[in-house]
C-alpha cells in the first residue's frame, strides 16, 4: 500500500461505515486537510502502515524537563511515563486492567499543564473521566450543557479563576480549612480591615467570636497566618471585586482569550469530541492528546486525532476477538479494524511500552483472573492485603444460582455480611451488566445497604472497591471482552460472581477458560 491508497481507502471507510451526514462530510473534509499537512504523529502512522516499522528523525517540541511524579509510580510505570514525556510523536502504552495506565496519564497531564502545553484528554467511557477532574487547574468537560465559551464565563462569574489557590506557599503558611472560611469576598471586606488595624494579640481575641470552637493555640496560629498572608488576601479581594464588576462584553473578551489558554485542559469521551457540535475543536492545535482506553479507537478517529497534535499518547489494552481476520478482503482497514492492536505489533519498540505489573488485585485473585483476560505476563505487586471477611476462606467465588434468583441472593449475601460486620458495607461495590438488574438491586436493598455503590459496567470504569460483587444474570454470548475484563478487575480483596455456572461455562462464554481452571472455586446456593 502506498500513501495515496492509504488515504483513498480511509475515505472509503468513512462512507461505508456511516450514512451520508454532516459528520461524514466533516470527517472527510478534515482528513483532506490532514492529508495536505500531516502532523508528525500522522506521518509516523502512515509510514508504518505503508512501509513497515520506521523511525522519524523529526521530533516534537514539547521539551519536558525531568519531573517528579505527583502521583507515585513504580519503576515500570516511571519508564512508561518517560516515554510519554519524550519528544517522539507517538507513545503507545499497553497494559491490562490495574497496571497503572490512568496514573501515568494523570502524571503526564499534570506535567503538560504545568509547562503551559495545551492538552486534550479523551476516554471511551464518561465514568473514566472522573480520574482527571482534579488536575491542577479547572478542566473543561465537553459533556457539560453549555459550550466552551459560556463555561469559561460562568467560571469567571463564580470567581473560580479569580480566587488564588495558595498551593505554593512556604510550608509554615500552607492554607487550612479555618483560613479558607475567611476568603469569601464578604468576609475579606470585613476582616482585612481588622487584620490591618489590630495587633497580633488583639486579633486573637477578635477571632474567638468567629471561631469559638478553636483552642487558644489554634487561634494564635490562625492570627499569625492572617498577618503573614495580608498582602495576598488584599490581592484576592481586588481580583474578586474586578471580576464582579466586569461587563458582559469584557467577560466575553476574556473568555475568548482563555479559550486558547493551555492552562485549561479539555476532557471528553471520544464520541463527544467527534460529535458535530464540537467540530470547532478540530481547528485547534493541541500540544498533547492523551487517549485513555485507546483500544476502542477506530482508524478514522485515530487519524483525525493524530492530525490535531504534536504528540499523541495512546493508553489501552489488547482486546482479543473471537473472529478470524479475513485477509482476502481488499481494504487494509477492514482486515485490521483494531488500530491500537495493529500499531502495538508494527510500531518500532521505541514508541511502544508494555506494562507488566498490577497493583490492585490480591494475588490469590490475580493468579486465577489474569491468565484468562490477558495473553501477556502480568506480575502482581500487592502490598495492602486486607482480611475483611475472615469467615470466607476463598477470595474469588462463583455463587452458582439460577439467573432469576441472582438479585435476591446478592441481597441475602450482603445482609449476612452486614450482620457480622456493619462497617464493612462501605467497602462493597456491585456491578451489573444491565440497567434492569441495577435498578432491581437499588430498589430492594435496605437504606443501610444503599451505602453500597451499585452501577452498570459502564459506571465502573476507572473505579474499584475492596469487595466486589458481580451480577452475572445475563446471556454470556452478549458480553464483550472489554466488559468482562473490567468486571473481573474492579475488586481488590474479594470477588464474588452470582449466576448460572453451567450457562456461563458454554463454549461461547467469554470466561470459559476462567471457569475451567482447577483453582476456581464454586459454591452452589441451595434455594429452599
Amino acid at each position: 500500500m502506498n500513501q495515496q491508497e492509504f488515504w483513498r481507502e480511509l475515505q472509503q471507510l468513512i462512507y461505508q461505515s456511516r450514512e451520508l451526514s454532516e459528520t461524514t462530510q466533516t470527517q472527510s473534509e478534515k482528513l483532506l486537510q490532514i492529508q495536505d499537512s500531516p502532523s508528525l504523529p500522522t506521518q509516523l502512522i502512515i509510514e508504518t502502515v505503508c512501509n513497515g516499522a520506521v523511525y522519524l528523525n523529526e521530533r516534537s517540541h514539547l521539551n519536558f524537563p525531568a519531573i517528579i511524579p505527583y502521583i507515585s509510580l513504580s519503576g515500570n510505570q516511571q519508564i512508561a511515563l518517560e516515554m510519554a514525556l519524550s519528544n517522539s510523536p507517538i507513545a503507545l502504552i499497553s497494559g491490562t486492567a490495574a497496571t497503572g495506565k490512568t496514573r501515568i496519564a494523570n502524571n503526564l497531564a499534570h506535567a503538560a499543564i504545568n509547562h503551559s502545553h495545551r492538552v486534550l484528554i479523551l476516554t471511551n467511557h464518561t465514568a473514566s473521566l472522573t480520574a482527571y477532574h482534579h488536575l491542577t487547574t479547572y478542566p473543561f468537560l465537553l459533556s457539560q450543557t453549555q459550550n466552551y465559551q459560556q463555561w469559561i464565563i460562568n467560571q469567571l462569574c463564580s470567581q473560580n479563576f479569580a480566587q488564588p489557590q495558595m498551593d505554593y506557599l512556604p510550608l509554615h503558611l500552607l492554607p487550612d480549612v479555618e483560613l479558607a472560611k475567611l476568603r469569601t469576598s464578604a468576609k475579606l471586606e470585613k476582616w482585612l480591615l481588622i487584620i490591618q488595624n489590630n495587633l497580633h494579640q488583639e486579633l486573637i481575641e477578635l477571632l474567638k467570636s468567629e471561631f469559638p470552637h478553636l483552642s487558644q493555640s489554634r487561634l494564635q496560629l490562625l492570627a499569625y497566618r492572617l498577618k503573614q498572608l495580608e498582602p495576598l488576601l488584599q490581592q484576592q479581594l481586588k481580583l474578586s471585586q474586578i471580576y464582579n464588576h466586569l461587563s458582559a462584553q469584557a467577560l466575553a473578551e476574556i473568555a475568548n482569550q482563555m479559550m486558547e489558554n493551555p492552562q485549561v485542559p479539555i476532557l471528553a469521551t471520544v464520541a463527544e469530541f467527534m460529535h458535530p457540535e464540537n467540530h470547532y475543536f478540530w481547528e485547534s492545535n493541541f500540544d498533547l492528546i492523551i487517549v485513555d482506553e485507546a483500544h476502542s479507537l477506530n482508524w478514522i478517529e485515530l487519524i483525525i486525532l493524530s492530525g490535531l497534535c504534536q504528540k499523541l499518547v495512546l493508553l489501552g489494552e489488547e482486546i482479543p476477538t473471537y473472529y478470524r481476520q479475513n485477509r482476502n478482503k481488499n481494504s487494509f482497514f477492514t482486515r485490521f479494524p483494531q488500530c491500537l492492536q495493529w500499531l502495538k505489533q508494527h510500531l518500532l519498540p521505541t514508541y511502544v511500552y508494555q506494562l507488566n505489573e498490577q497493583f490492585r488485585i490480591h494475588p490469590e485473585i490475580a493468579e486465577i483472573v489474569y491468565p484468562c483476560i490477558s495473553k501477556d505476563w502480568v506480575q502482581t505487586q500487592y502490598w495492602n492485603i486486607n482480611d475483611l471477611l475472615p469467615q470466607t476462606p476463598q477470595r474469588l467465588v462463583w455463587q452458582d444460582v439460577p439467573h432469576e434468583n441472582a438479585g435476591q441472593q446478592i441481597i441475602n449475601f450482603i445482609q449476612s455480611i452486614q450482620t457480622s460486620n456493619p462497617e464493612i458495607i462501605q467497602k462493597i461495590g456491585i456491578i451489573t451488566f444491565s440497567i434492569e438488574n441495577r435498578d432491581y438491586l437499588k430498589n430492594n436493598l435496605t437504606i443501610e445497604d444503599n451505602q453500597i455503590f451499585i452501577g452498570t459496567i459502564e459506571e465502573w470504569y476507572g473505579n474499584e472497591k475492596e469487595i466486589m460483587i458481580v451480577d452475572c444474570a445475563v446471556t454470556p454470548e452478549n458480553m464483550t471482552i472489554e466488559n468482562i475484563n473490567t468486571a473481573l478487575t474492579r475488586g481488590k480483596d474479594y470477588l464474588f460472581l452470582f449466576g448460572d455456572y453451567d450457562l456461563w461455562k458454554i463454549s461461547k462464554s467469554p470466561i470459559q477458560s476462567l471457569l475451567n481452571q482447577p483453582a476456581f472455586y464454586k459454591e452452589r446456593l441451595v434455594l429452599i
